[in-house]
């Protein structure tokens, strides 16, 4: 089942940067892990992002022979709680 994140993009063309969210869906059965990241408040506090008093997750995805990450909005219990509450219902045995 697709679900909605909102991930953390940082661009940067030399000495500007620019940080937004960017929503993008994830398959919820290609998830490993996700765990809170305090780094990227971190780095927003120096960028002097709205941004920096928000909570940020790292998910793993497996891509199937590696992984990804991916910094997105939210701690992880919402996440969490989230992609649960997707996921509830009737499923195939091999969903």
């Amino acid at each position: 089942m697709l679900i909605e994140i909102k991930r953390l993009l940082i661009e940067s063309d030399g000495y500007n940067r620019s940080v937004s969210l960017q929503r993008m869906y994830v398959n919820s059965n290609s998830i490993v892990s996700i765990s809170d990241y305090s780094g990227a408040s971190n780095f927003l506090l120096r960028e002097n992002s709205g941004l920096a008093k928000e909570s940020f997750s790292l998910i793993k995805l497996n891509e199937g022979g590696h992984t990804q990450e991916i910094i997105a909005f939210g701690s992880a219990d919402q996440l969490y709680t989230a992609i649960g509450s997707k996921t509830d219902g009737r499923r195939l045995l091999n969903d």
